[in-house]
């Protein structure tokens, strides 16, 4: 959707008002023209509307607007972001289903502990989303979406300047989302790591930030033993992508790390068939990264941020790392190989140990790394783990305030003795138990920096399925948290 925000919108223009009300929430409370609202609530009374969560009813009205659409968020105590965006999700889809190209959008709701400016954001930044469909390789014409212009109505708090400011300011967070959004859904065919480098090096050109792309000769005289272990049963070469963004005086400054396997078979351990198309997503925390370094950039945050992605696909071939080698990686540390489906902690143990060349102050890193992460807290949190309780707490107040919810486990050194290997320094794999606490231990091995945070977010990054919040496919998440998180260090 194209976002706007206005205290008086023009109501004869559009096809449709969506009010989102809780239950017991007046109508009195929004911030609509008198007259507008007198007669939204004869209506609401008249059609039994109650504000219970998934409620929904359209009213058609003499006069403007000639159409309201009520959207409940139930009890008020019980309204939260999650049950929000909800509501935001339907009203793309009702808008376009019923190919309404102009809607306003009004909330009485307040967060509590939001200010006006916070709420303006999220609500902003979802609505740009509600309508966000992967349409590259649609070819028919009933496959084509409207164009939808929506106008929130703006709080009675915020002036036109405010507005407008957080209207440009939501504009690059949803759209750097999207941008996650659409590297993620991106057929494993085309998004090739040459190609995620090819999309990264032209985010930087619109952005203003600085790039380099090393390609396999780099890597091996970089001697990332992890990323070329991987990398050997593809016919992709791999790539390592580097991106900055270096203001003046910067206040702190922060890497990024995010997992870019472009394809995941799973190699010579190879996955079962049946969802294996899925695998596509396995590079979704690169996509975090470069959405999160257009956006710090775009924002001109005054935070030194340097995004690191390691990418290749994962397949068996003749060449293909097995069970049972030893892969010396770029820290100099040795990795026996278990399993070789376990590839993600092996390309980011490089990318971890070559960030220390910039000394940051926080290191994050962003991974679609184990299934025992969704088995643990499925479609519903990021799995956090992090070696600093204030960096951790940062992270999950950011994910709350952004409606991408972190809960952190373990990252206790006992767990080390699970990836102790007999022949080599560590083994790639702990086994069954407790796989996701295992491999962020893993990765700690190749972490120097005293601030550093692992977001697993196998189980948030895609959906396997529509549900009420999200269409099937990429989310984006992760970049509005690490948004949040770097604005707060500002």
């Amino acid at each position: 959707m194209r976002i706007s925000m206005d205290p008086e919108p023009k109501f004869s223009a559009i096809a449709n008002l969506f009010i989102l009300l809780a239950e017991d929430d007046r109508v009195s409370g929004l911030p609509l023209d008198k007259k507008i609202r007198a007669r939204i609530e004869e209506a609401v009374r008249k059609s039994g509307f109650s504000g219970r969560q998934d409620e929904g009813v359209s009213i058609l009205l003499e006069g403007d607007p000639r159409k309201v659409t009520l959207m409940g968020l139930g009890k008020p105590d019980k309204v939260t972001r999650k049950t929000v965006r909800a509501a935001i999700n339907g009203i793309g889809r009702i808008a376009r289903k019923n190919r309404d190209t102009s809607i306003v959008v009004a909330f009485a709701h307040r967060f509590e502990g939001d200010t006006p400016e916070e709420t303006a954001l999220f609500l902003l930044d979802r609505l740009a989303n509600a309508d966000y469909g992967f349409r590259n390789y649609k070819t028919s014409a009933e496959d084509v979406w409207p164009n939808i212009e929506c106008v929130l109505v703006a709080p009675a708090e915020l002036d036109g300047k405010t507005s407008r400011a957080l209207t440009e300011k939501a504009r690059i967070i949803s759209d750097s989302v999207k941008l996650a959004r659409d590297l993620g859904n991106a057929p494993g065919n085309e998004m090739t790591p040459s190609r995620l480098a090819d999309r990264a090096r032209a985010v930087a050109r619109e952005a203003g930030l600085e790039v380099t792309i090393h390609d396999r000769k780099a890597i091996e005289k970089m001697k990332m033993g992890g990323l070329l272990a991987v990398n050997r049963g593809s016919a992709e070469e791999p790539r390592f992508i580097e991106l900055e963004w270096s203001p003046k005086k910067a206040k702190a400054t922060v890497c990024l790390v995010g997992k870019g396997i472009t394809f995941d078979s799973g190699g010579i351990s190879i996955k079962p068939a049946d969802r294996m198309e899925e695998m596509k997503f396995d590079m979704s925390g690169a996509g975090t990264v470069i959405g999160t370094l257009r956006a710090a950039a775009l924002l001109r945050l005054p935070i030194r941020v340097i995004g690191l992605i390691p990418s290749t696909e994962n397949l068996p071939g003749g060449r293909a790392y097995k069970p049972g080698d030893i892969i010396t990686t770029m820290s100099g540390k040795t990795v026996e190989i278990v399993n070789t489906d376990a590839e993600g902690r092996m390309v980011l143990c490089d990318a971890l140990h070559y960030s220390q060349k910039y000394e940051p102050d926080y290191l994050l890193d962003f991974a679609t790394l184990t299934g025992a992460c969704v088995v643990a807290l499925a479609h519903e949190a990021t799995g956090l783990f992090s070696n600093d309780d204030e960096l951790a707490r940062m992270l999950i107040e950011a994910g709350e305030k952004t409606g991408e919810p972190a809960w952190r486990l373990p990252e206790w050194d006992d767990y080390t003795e699970y990836i102790r290997s007999e022949w080599a320094d560590l083994k790639n794999s702990g086994g069954r138990w407790g796989g996701a606490v295992t491999a962020a231990i893993f990765l700690k091995q190749f972490v120097q920096c005293p601030s550093w945070a692992h977001l697993d977010i196998a189980g948030t990054a895609y959906m396997e399925s529509e549900n009420a919040r999200d269409p099937r496919g990429a989310t984006g998440t992760g970049v509005r948290t690490a948004l949040r998180f770097l604005e707060a260090l500002a």
